[in-house]
């Protein structure tokens, strides 16, 4: 079947597409901001006129304008932020401060940590490698070459094996690392040919052993695909095009006990949460144009972040709630916005990262939230 393309928010977020994105994207602000500011106070919003609305006005200013991952280091107590466009990790502390930056790290275009987060992996897509860092050092132990051309873009580990997407258009696939025994070995090409429209988003939990899950940030097909990989190979456990009509995938989060994938795109207009075992949609949680980023925290509460440059940026979710029991205005009169895939918990479930921005034309802001009841 052919696949086909059209244009959204989402598919213009795609990293190979920026200068492009740049020069589209300031006209269409403006006129959202318009009418934003014309209709936002005669309308007002259903959903949060039910919810607390909280402002966060203020972050720490990051000195990157861009970025394209997160991860969490439960027993350092950092978060790491990775930025394709300076070639740099950053590290902080969970209170937002910055600690250090990581140079030298080319095209750093995602983030995976060990389980015991003695070692960060970074995938360079500018250094066809994937880099593993030394937690309590910072220092580089290894930087395994994935061979010439590959652009390895995202992550996922699975025991002591690596899988990562890598490529550019129908020639895009996913390979493996193995980093057990000796000599650590690379395999490409595992899918076939012409699977995915470009190197697709990577998930994996230990709450879900053995499974890899994939979704399509480059072709209106918008497909997630499950893939069993106890046995080394990429085998299909379930796949769906476009689940609950979602086009290009701009964010994937499990649930704690891995039953639930919330798998987000800018349209629908909701956040959408799918049964892993079949893909069937188990719920929508309200909130509005348009989708980028969720998060679920140990305890379970759902981050659903929206980018809005002009209202609520955050929704905060209990389990299986049909209302928000908070809602978060980033920035309020900024006409900055959540970053795609800009949300992460730490932990514990006590704080919510959060990166603001405005599409590279100032630094980011990190934001540290407080759980309810933290």
């Amino acid at each position: 079947m052919a696949r086909t393309y059209r244009c959204s928010r989402a598919s213009m977020r795609r990293l190979d597409d920026k200068d492009d994105y740049l020069m589209r994207r300031p006209r269409f602000r403006a006129v959202l901001g318009v009418l934003a500011l014309i209709l936002l106070p005669l309308l007002g919003s259903a959903t949060s006129a039910s919810a607390r609305t909280t402002a966060e006005p203020s972050g720490t200013v990051l000195p990157i304008s861009w970025h394209a991952d997160m991860a969490v280091d439960a027993v350092h107590h950092r978060l790491y932020i990775a930025d394709i466009v300076t070639s740099s990790v950053l590290v902080t502390d969970f209170d937002g401060k910055l600690i250090r930056t990581l140079k030298n790290k080319p095209g750093a275009a995602d983030l995976v940590l060990s389980a015991d987060s003695r070692t960060l992996y970074v995938a360079l897509s500018g250094g066809d490698a994937i880099a593993a860092l030394d937690t309590a050092t910072y220092q580089e132990r290894a930087r395994y070459s994935t061979g010439a051309g590959t652009a390895p873009s995202r992550l996922a580990l699975v025991g002591k094996t690596l899988w990562f997407s890598y490529g550019s258009g129908f020639d895009s696939s996913i390979g493996a690392l193995a980093l057990s025994g000796t000599k650590p070995t690379v395999r490409l090409g595992l899918v076939p040919w012409g699977t995915w429209g470009g190197p697709p988003m990577l998930l994996s939990s230990p709450s879900v052993p053995g499974i890899v899950i994939a979704g399509e940030q480059y072709n209106s097909s918008g497909t997630v695909t499950v893939y069993d990989v106890t046995s080394g190979k990429l085998v299909v456990r379930t796949t769906q095009d476009n689940p609950g009509e979602i086009s290009f995938v701009g964010d994937l989060a499990l649930s704690p006990d891995g039953a639930t994938l919330f798998i987000v795109g800018g349209y629908p207009y909701k956040h959408l949460a799918f049964r892993l075992s079949d893909l069937s949609v188990a719920h929508a949680y309200p909130t509005t144009t348009y989708p980028d980023a969720a998060a679920v925290s140990a305890t379970g509460e759902i981050a659903a972040g929206i980018d809005n440059s002009y209202g609520q940026d955050i929704y905060l979710f209990r389990p299986g709630a049909e209302k928000p029991s908070r809602v978060i205005d980033l920035e309020p009169g900024s006409a900055r916005g959540l970053r795609p895939h800009g949300l992460i918990w730490s932990p514990d479930g006590t704080r919510l990262f959060a990166l603001i921005g405005d599409e590279g034309r100032s630094p980011l802001a990190l934001h540290v939230i407080a759980a309810q009841g933290a």
